[in-house]
C-alpha cells in the first residue's frame, strides 16, 4: 500500500501587494472516470487484502500565525486541519501514532517531518500530505511556493518550493504518496496524462506506484474559508464504502464546489515522482461496534466472508475421525518469499482458517488462538524467529498439546507454495511434513488441500 496526499490554501487576498498576484496552475489532463461503473462506485470486492498490508501515515499541516507582520494571519486552516486529523484518525485506518500534525510549523520543521516520513516509511505504506495556509506563485520564475509561518514577505530563503516537494516526494518509498493543498500552488507540480488503456479494478490500481496531487483552486484566488474543505471534508465524513479512491472522492466533491464558488479544484500527477498510474486508497475498517479492526483480523475476516473467491472449507469424509484422540497447536505461517504477496500477510489468517477447518475432526483438539497468543507473548515468543526445538517443547507442555504445526509459504510469479512442518512436542524433533503448491488465486483450494493433508500425517 503507498500513496501520498498533499492539500494547500493560499489566501491572495490577504497577502501584501506584491503578492497579489493571480494563482496559476499548470494545465493537466483532469478526468472525472478513471474506473468503469462497476469499479467506480462500489466498494472493493475480493482479493483486495493486500491493502491491509502497510500502514497508513500522515502529515496535516496548518499555517494560522505569521511571524512577518506582512503576511496578514489566517482563521480556517487550524480548525480543518484538526478535523482531518480527527477524522483519519477515528474512521479511516490511520493510527493516531502515525499521523505528525504540525500547526504553524518553520520551513525547518516541515522539512524535518518529511525527512522522517522518507526514512521510516516502508514500500508497503501510504502517505498522506496536507498544506493549509498561504501560498505563492512566482510567474517569472514559473514556481510555487508555500509560505510557512517563519516566511519573510521580501525573502524566499525559508520558503516551500515544488523543486522541494518533488524532490523529497521522489526519494519516498511509500507506493501510494496523497498531497493535498488548500492554498495557492505550483502549477509544475502537475503534469499532464492520458488515460487510455488504463487496467481497470481498484486492487490494481493500488498496486500501482501513485504520487498524486488535489489542489483547492485554479486560475481563481482561494478564500481563507475553503468551500473546498468544507465539501472534501463532508465527503471523507459520509462516505459509507470500505475502499474509497481519491479519484472517485474528487470526482464527487467537484460538482459541489464547482456550484458553490468560483474556484475550480484540480486532480492530477505530480511531476518527477515516480508516478506510474496508481491511485490512494482510503480505508475505513469497523467492526458492528464501529471501531477500527485490527489488521490481521480484518485481513482473515475478508479472507473468509470473500464471496467469489471462497471455497468452503472441505474435510474429506475419510479425515472426519481421528482413531485417537490428539490436541495439536498451529503458530502463525511464515513469509520466506521476502516481499508480501497478492493478498498481504498470510501467516495469521492461515494459522486462523486451518485451525477453523480442524476443528470439524472428532478426535482432534485444537488450541485456541486466544491461548496460543497469551502463551506465546509470555515467552516472548510471537513474531520472532526463535522457535526452536527447546521452545517448541516448552510452549507444547503450557498448551497442553502433543504436536506443533509450523509452516512457510513462498509466492514466485504468481505461484504459492505452502509448507506445514510437525514437531512432536515430547523430542522437540520434526516428524514429518506435507506441502502444497498451485495459482495464488487458488489460495482457499490450497488451504483445503492442505488441511487434508495435516489429518492425514495426524491419522
Amino acid at each position: 500500500m503507498q500513496h501520498k496526499i498533499v492539500f494547500t490554501r493560499i489566501n491572495a487576498t490577504q497577502l501584501p501587494l506584491m503578492y497579489k498576484i493571480n494563482i496559476l496552475y499548470c494545465i493537466l489532463c483532469y478526468s472525472s472516470i478513471l474506473f468503469s461503473q462497476e469499479y467506480r462506485w462500489s466498494p472493493i470486492e475480493s482479493n483486495d487484502e493486500k491493502l491491509t498490508s502497510g500502514k497508513y501515515h500522515a502529515i496535516i499541516i496548518s499555517e494560522n500565525e505569521y511571524l512577518d507582520e506582512n503576511i496578514n494571519d489566517l482563521e480556517e486552516p487550524k480548525k480543518d486541519a484538526d478535523r482531518l486529523h480527527a477524522l483519519l484518525s477515528s474512521k479511516y485506518f490511520f493510527n493516531e501514532h502515525d499521523i505528525l500534525r504540525l500547526t504553524d510549523p518553520t520551513r525547518t520543521e516541515i522539512i524535518d517531518a518529511i525527512e522522517m516520513k522518507r526514512k521510516t516509511l516502508s514500500v508497503d505504506d501510504n502517505l498522506l500530505v496536507f498544506y493549509a495556509g498561504h501560498g505563492y506563485w512566482d510567474e517569472s520564475l514559473k514556481m510555487g511556493y508555500w509560505l510557512p509561518s517563519d516566511a519573510k514577505h521580501d525573502s524566499k530563503g525559508n520558503w516551500v518550493s515544488n523543486n522541494d516537494l518533488t524532490v523529497y516526494l521522489s526519494a519516498i518509498e511509500s507506493n501510494h504518496i496523497l498531497l493535498i493543498s488548500d492554498a495557492c500552488f505550483s502549477g509544475g507540480i502537475f503534469k499532464t496524462r492520458s488515460i487510455a488503456g488504463m487496467e481497470q479494478g481498484i486492487r490494481r490500481l493500488y498496486e500501482i506506484k501513485s504520487r498524486k496531487a488535489i489542489t483547492s483552486g485554479n486560475l481563481k484566488e482561494v478564500p481563507d474559508n475553503s468551500v473546498f474543505m468544507k465539501f472534501f471534508l463532508q465527503e471523507l465524513e459520509l462516505n459509507e464504502a470500505t475502499f474509497l479512491t481519491t479519484d472517485h472522492l474528487f470526482s464527487k466533491i467537484r460538482p459541489n464546489i464547482l456550484n458553490n464558488s468560483d474556484t475550480e479544484p484540480l486532480y492530477g500527477v505530480i511531476h518527477n515522482t515516480g508516478d506510474e498510474g496508481g491511485e490512494f486508497v482510503f480505508y475505513s475498517p469497523h467492526n458492528e461496534s464501529g471501531s477500527k479492526i485490527e489488521e490481521e483480523e480484518a485481513l482473515t475476516s475478508m479472507i473468509v466472508s470473500d464471496e467469489r473467491q471462497a471455497v468452503r472449507a472441505t474435510i474429506h469424509s475419510e479425515n472426519k475421525i481421528l482413531p485417537n484422540p490428539k490436541r495439536v497447536a498451529i503458530i502463525n505461517f511464515d513469509n520466506t518469499s521476502g516481499t508480501n504477496n497478492e493478498f498481504g500477510d498470510l501467516g495469521g489468517p492461515l494459522r486462523d482458517m486451518l485451525t477453523t477447518d480442524l476443528t470439524e475432526v472428532q478426535n482432534l483438539s485444537m488450541v485456541d488462538r486466544q491461548s496460543l497468543e497469551k502463551v506465546l507473548n509470555e515467552q516472548d515468543l510471537n513474531n520472532t524467529n526463535r522457535f526452536d526445538k527447546s521452545t517448541a517443547t516448552k510452549i507444547g507442555k503450557l498448551l497442553g498439546a502433543e504436536i506443533i504445526i509450523s509452516g512457510t509459504y513462498f509466492e514466485f510469479y504468481g505461484q504459492l507454495r505452502v509448507d506445514a512442518k510437525f514437531i512432536d512436542v515430547e523430542s522437540g524433533e520434526i516428524v514429518f511434513s506435507v506441502g502444497v503448491d498451485g495459482a495464488r488465486e487458488k489460495l482457499f483450494e490450497l488451504k483445503n488441500s492442505l488441511a487434508n493433508k495435516i489429518i492425514e500425517k495426524l491419522k
